[in-house]
């Protein structure tokens, strides 16, 4: 008789489970369908844009030729996964290619593609008189890719620098690039549902304690692992451009979510600058330009209230700091 009751109830909180479950995995995807909510993107955009990499040295890279509406906006990515125009094999000879790479800042998350740092530098560059004199054309790539580190991006530029065949390349370098990704198997019942994803994404933010200053700070200490393997990776990158003849560019976008002349963090940035310019690396730090529009409310640099991504409006300063660091650099 125990037996039984012990059986029927556990059938009953099973079914109980499986239906909450489902009203739950429904409710989500009929409110990400109607309303952007930032963790629903960001799983929409691992589902529909990413996949895991053959590349041993990656986790992950861009599905060629994919494309999703994220944030509000469409996202549509080339044969190398890149957010622009395909890239022809041949190389004109009076072109002049730049090759951007770096995390979801670079990549536009959240920002029309027309008014990516990316592209405003193309567009500022081409309408220059003196570079069209020498060149016809000037193409920027936009190798930007979310939840990446610089380790990430070094292997991924190795992989494809054959093809784009850049003139210049720029590191697009934030706070916490020196972060450790491990590769992860696929999980099916993550990859999915939407419920059991945004579940495991609560998970791991809940993992989470301390303050942003405090975590950064232990990122950047002499003996982070993290660290020794971002300045190796970047003297990987210097190495394998001064093999090749092309110029290296790193630029510093700070975190957003304090731009104060009185932010703890400055310091940690001039050292990753002191760092980077020791190495013989140009460095362009965007913190002052960032800081000087957005001190008071940095909020007004934001994607969204809740989404501390660049806004179109804080691209157009990084393109035009970018854009004016670069014709100081006389590479033309």
């Amino acid at each position: 008789m125990f037996k039984v009751i012990s059986n029927n109830f556990f059938l009953k909180f099973l079914f109980l489970v499986i239906y909450i479950f489902l009203i739950a995995e429904f409710g989500l995807r009929t409110i990400s369908h109607f309303a952007i909510v930032y963790d629903m993107e960001m799983l929409k955009y691992a589902k529909k844009l990413k996949i895991s990499s053959k590349n041993l040295n990656l986790s992950h890279e861009h599905i060629p030729h994919s494309s999703a509406k994220l944030m509000g906006v469409n996202i549509e990515l080339n044969s190398l996964g890149h957010r622009n125009k395909e890239l022809s094999k041949i190389k004109d000879e009076n072109e002049y290619r730049i090759h951007i790479i770096g995390s979801s800042i670079t990549l536009g998350w959240g920002v029309k593609k027309e008014k990516t740092f990316s592209d405003i530098l193309e567009k500022k560059l081409n309408l220059n008189k003196y570079i069209k004199e020498k060149y016809s054309n000037i193409t920027v790539v936009n190798a930007g890719i979310g939840n990446t580190n610089t380790q990430h991006h070094y292997y991924l530029f190795n992989d494809q620098y054959k093809f784009t065949k850049p003139d210049t390349l720029v590191l697009q370098y934030f706070i916490n690039d020196t972060e450790i990704i491990k590769k992860k198997k696929n999980n099916f019942i993550l990859k999915k549902s939407y419920f059991a994803a945004f579940l495991y994404q609560q998970i791991l933010s809940f993992s989470f304690f301390g303050s942003l200053d405090n975590y950064y700070e232990k990122l950047y200490s002499e003996s982070s692992e993290g660290w020794l393997l971002t300045k190796k990776s970047v003297q990987e990158l210097k190495k394998l451009c001064s093999i090749n003849k092309i110029n290296f560019i790193i630029m510093i976008i700070p975190d957003l979510h304090n731009l104060s002349y009185d932010n703890k963090l400055i310091n940690l940035y001039s050292k990753i600058d002191k760092e980077f310019t020791a190495m013989g690396i140009p460095v362009i730090n965007t913190y002052k330009s960032l800081s000087n529009n957005f001190k008071k409310n940095p909020t007004d640099s934001w994607v969204s209230k809740s989404d501390a991504h660049p806004n179109a409006k804080t691209h157009e300063i990084i393109g035009n700091n970018l854009y004016n660091f670069i014709i100081k650099q006389n590479i033309f």
